[in-house]
């Protein structure tokens, strides 16, 4: 899927943002230069749904446009849940759905930081769009989205994500396992039926 860049003011946030996540993130952006992934959006309200410290960092530094993707949030493929596993298990403890999502958007009750996680069609890739080739105006002040959680909030709040990320990690190697058992079954039946060695049942 191919980026485009969008007004800034067409956009709108779904979740605030963590005040020492988006320093560090607008530390890295200038240090390196260039934004490295667009945010994701829906077609229909361009709400974000993936890259919200982002937006939010071109936001304060007034940038007028934004290198966004946008998706056809109708499309049953594209999912949300609460937590990583929610990718490839539905635990019943899927509290959010598409439906909360839009009408948080429009109606600007924002989510805390990191509260949704949004699972797309396709891999996330990334661009080198240089800053200075995006037109840019006064600095916005952005307080209002910004969480009052303190730093060590911050810090639980990522330990919290890497403990989801090492139990979506956990499944993979499950899947991984279930798969290889399967494939190690087909190849035992094709090596039984090249060696004529299996029951024909449609003669028992």
């Amino acid at each position: 899927m191919n980026y485009e860049l969008v007004l800034i003011d067409d956009i709108k946030p779904l979740e605030m943002v963590f005040k020492y996540h988006l320093n560090n993130l607008k530390r890295m952006i200038e240090t390196d230069g260039k934004i490295r992934q667009p945010i994701i959006i829906d077609s229909d309200y361009n709400i974000v749904l993936d890259g919200s410290h982002r937006y939010i960092y071109f936001l304060q530094e007034g940038y007028k446009y934004i290198p966004v993707i946008k998706v056809n949030y109708k499309d049953p493929h594209i999912r949300v849940g609460s937590h990583l596993k929610h990718r490839f298990l539905d635990d019943g403890n899927i509290k959010i759905t598409k439906e909360e999502v839009i009408e948080r958007g429009l109606n600007g009750n924002l989510y805390p930081p990191r509260t949704t996680r949004h699972f797309f069609t396709f891999r996330k890739y990334s661009i080198n769009l240089p800053l200075t080739d995006i037109e840019k105006s006064d600095k916005r002040d952005v307080s209002i989205y910004i969480s009052d959680a303190s730093l060590e909030d911050e810090i639980r709040h990522n330990e919290k994500y890497i403990s989801e990320i090492d139990e979506e990690l956990e499944e993979l190697d499950n899947y991984i396992s279930e798969q290889g058992n399967t494939r190690r079954y087909l190849i035992k039946q094709i090596m039984m039926m090249k060696n004529e060695s299996f029951t024909d049942l449609s003669t028992v």
